[in-house]
């Protein structure tokens, strides 16, 4: 399975954009074990945590992760040391927050594709995203609340998610005056695994192995990456 789950409390955690980026990714790293305190243990370079996350310097990592440990949420553990004496991959112990009181589920595929504060953003809307419903109905205003972000900042952010077909931004009619648009919902674009090949016609140079593709819940159709690029732009 590609989905992780994270609780609805990462937003009272008070975390930047990069924070709430490194930690999701930690979050979504599969265990290798857990410590006394019941926190996975995982290990990863910061070099991948900064391409997963889309910051440019493991420096930047490294003190986002420093920041991270302030609050209680990973801790450094003893670096494995290989056979030349060099130090290994950093582990960490990652506290995750209770799903007892709410959670919401993320695909992995997402990372990498998106800079910090659109990962804030997308994060956001998946957590209010209802699954009976299958909406989202946030305003700008509520979600700059919410995340504290300037609301020109979310309005710019979420025409980006859009943009890069992660998002779906439907306007709703006032029942007063048709002509006027009073309700912004979003439907969360969904990821599905499968063979470009037995979706696509023949091309010259088929794929071999199994790539991304989005699921579009409004135009109920399957998009490979070569078409979404050629809509959306590379991510």
């Amino acid at each position: 399975m590609s989905l992780f789950r994270l609780s609805n409390d990462i937003f009272k955690c008070e975390l930047n954009a990069q924070e709430l980026s490194v930690y999701a990714y930690l979050c979504s790293l599969p265990a290798s074990g857990s410590t006394l305190q019941g926190a996975a243990v995982v290990s990863v370079k910061q070099r991948t945590i900064a391409a997963n996350c889309r910051i440019k310097s493991p420096v930047t990592i490294a003190k986002t992760i420093d920041r991270l440990c302030e609050k209680g949420l990973v801790d450094y553990l003893e670096r494995n040391k290989k056979a030349n004496g060099h130090h290994g991959t950093y582990c960490y112990a990652v506290t995750k927050q209770q799903t007892d009181s709410g959670f919401f589920t993320v695909d992995r595929h997402i990372f990498g594709m998106l800079i910090p504060r659109q990962m804030l953003v997308y994060l956001f809307l998946c957590k209010s995203f209802s699954t009976v419903l299958q909406d989202c109905w946030n305003s700008y205003n509520d979600i700059a609340a919410q995340i504290g972000m300037k609301r020109e900042t979310v309005v710019q952010t979420v025409r980006e998610l859009a943009g890069l077909g992660l998002i779906v931004r439907m306007q709703r009619r006032s029942r007063e005056n048709r002509r006027v648009y009073v309700d912004n919902h979003y439907s969360i674009v969904q990821f599905a695994v499968g063979h470009i090949r037995a979706r696509m016609p023949k091309m010259r140079s088929a794929p071999k192995s199994a790539e991304i593709i989005m699921f579009h819940p409004a135009a109920l159709c399957r998009i490979c990456p070569e078409v979404r690029s050629a809509m959306w732009g590379s991510p």
